[in-house]
């Protein structure tokens, strides 16, 4: 295993990443993401409509775009894109995460779509809560009392692994019939 640090909001590290998977790339787990903080539009800044959608969306893309070519000429390949619960429905978090969500949701259909026929299969996880390091700051009143009325409701966060199940299963051959599908990976949350 080789591990690369960087940022994947910047081209020369997402070129490093790819550089350091060699030849082929069969799977990409884009599971890089950030919070906002649970503002509603009225109320947000443009520095954290930008943080937001620049890790949560362009990154992925970047990395995403990057990859493609190998896979291409493989005519193989599986994505995952890490969505959120957020990604379903509007109550879990504020305005630039939810959007963010959306157009990851968005992006990975259009991916399924265009390069189905070449081989590649691109799905989305979308979670819930899981204990990661992921920071939420409550910034706002009205954020709060909003996204913490429909929270206090929601299953216990998820293990990592967890997720890591759902991910991992997407990206191999035993999910080889599903492209482009939202898999909430909630403990049922999505169902409330």
């Amino acid at each position: 295993m080789t591990v690369v640090a960087g940022d994947i909001t910047d081209h020369e590290s997402v070129m490093k990443i790819i550089a350091a998977a060699g030849d082929r790339i069969d799977a990409l787990a884009n599971v890089a993401g950030i919070m906002d903080n649970m503002t509603p539009l009225h109320e947000m800044d443009d520095a954290v409509w930008q943080r937001v959608m620049n890790v949560n969306v362009g990154g992925m893309m970047q990395l995403t775009r990057a990859a493609l070519p190998k896979m291409l000429d493989q005519r193989s390949g599986s994505i995952v894109n890490v969505g959120s619960e957020a990604s379903l429905k509007a109550s879990a978090a504020g305005a630039a995460y939810t959007t963010s969500k959306h157009a990851v949701a968005g992006l990975s259909k259009s991916l399924a779509f265009m390069y189905g026929p070449s081989g590649i299969r691109t799905n989305v996880v979308a979670p819930g809560a899981v204990l990661t390091n992921i920071e939420a700051k409550y910034e706002s009143k009205l954020g709060a009392e909003r996204v913490n009325s429909v929270i206090a409701t929601a299953p216990d966060a998820a293990e990592a692994s967890a997720l890591a199940a759902s991910i991992t299963f997407l990206l191999s051959d035993d999910s080889v019939n599903v492209n482009g599908a939202i898999l909430p990976s909630d403990g049922g949350w999505s169902v409330q």
